[in-house]
């Protein structure tokens, strides 16, 4: 039995009972569970989270103790209520986490969906042109390596149809309940709508393809337009700043003025070369990468 496994049964086995009654206060959970595709139940998900809080507090609390009472020079009240005081910082701190986890997950889902959605839909669109069948064109789309996002969830529909038997109208509305995508949601729905009403699927999918990609353009207009801002910013407030405050405080070192902080000027210097700007710098191009609206 592998590990995650064990582990599973052994939280249901220890702590599903105490639990069952509390379910309804973690029922806001149950929808992220899916849309972040967590193949677990509420209760197994809350079983396991409540079990790895418990054992991380009991497992740190006296490790922590020991820390505080040998090796600093705290008094053994001290060092436990030190300890504890920790302790129920970190396993509160574990606990806010494993609540909000879920919907982090969901939105990063949501997120890498919506950015290939546009280019996945066109491609959609012209599988649909070759006359296969609805639940067809999503098994070909499906085995398409490009985009993993979509993939995912294509292969939710052809599993639906493949596996549990439903109709492909069926396994378009479940998939469009569980996606993390407000987009993907809007373009099932409106699979099934023309599905049930016999619209060309071909003509409905360019025409959204079409919709999508003129909002991924509007999107990339607002990025270059944030980004020439941010660039400014940078430019003058990091690099400029930066710049004008080492020749200041050398002015200042060679002139003399502040006497014998020669050493700190220097360490001003390097911490400026070596510290801020890398630091600045890397946080800059993360901002870039996550404001991107493309992959």
């Amino acid at each position: 039995m592998e590990l995650k496994e064990w582990y599973r049964k052994k939280s249901l086995e220890l702590l599903s009972d105490k639990l069952d009654p509390h379910l309804h206060y973690f029922h806001n959970l149950k929808p992220k569970l899916l849309e972040a595709n967590i193949n677990l139940s509420l209760r197994e998900y809350v079983c396991i989270a409540a079990l790895t809080v418990i054992l991380v507090f009991l497992i740190e609390t006296p490790l922590l103790a020991f820390v505080f009472g040998f090796i600093s020079p705290f008094t053994t009240t001290v060092a436990l209520l030190l300890s504890l005081t920790i302790s129920m910082a970190i396993t509160i701190s574990l606990a806010f986490f494993f609540y909000i986890y879920p919907s982090m997950r969901a939105s990063s889902r949501a997120e890498k969906i919506e950015q290939s959605l546009p280019f996945a839909t066109t491609y959609l669109a012209t599988i649909a042109g070759s006359g296969l069948p609805a639940a067809d064109i999503f098994k070909v789309m499906a085995e398409f390596e490009e985009y993993d996002a979509i993939k995912g969830e294509t292969k939710k529909i052809t599993g639906n149809v493949e596996l549990f038997g439903m109709n492909v109208i069926e396994s378009l509305a479940k998939t469009a309940k569980e996606t993390p995508s407000e987009k993907f949601k809007k373009l099932l729905w409106g699979l099934v709508s023309s599905i049930r009403s016999g619209v060309d699927l071909q003509e409905f999918l360019h025409e959204r393809s079409r919709e999508l990609m003129r909002e991924y353009e509007r999107e990339l207009e607002e990025y270059s337009d944030s980004l020439g801002t941010f660039l400014q910013m940078y430019l003058t407030l990091i690099i400029v700043g930066s710049i004008f405050a080492i020749i200041v405080t050398s002015i200042m070192s060679s002139f003399g003025i502040g006497g014998d902080m020669g050493g700190m000027i220097v360490m001003l210097h390097f911490s400026i070369v070596f510290i801020f700007l890398p630091v600045i710098t890397t946080g800059f191009i993360w901002l870039l990468k996550t404001t991107y609206p493309g992959e």
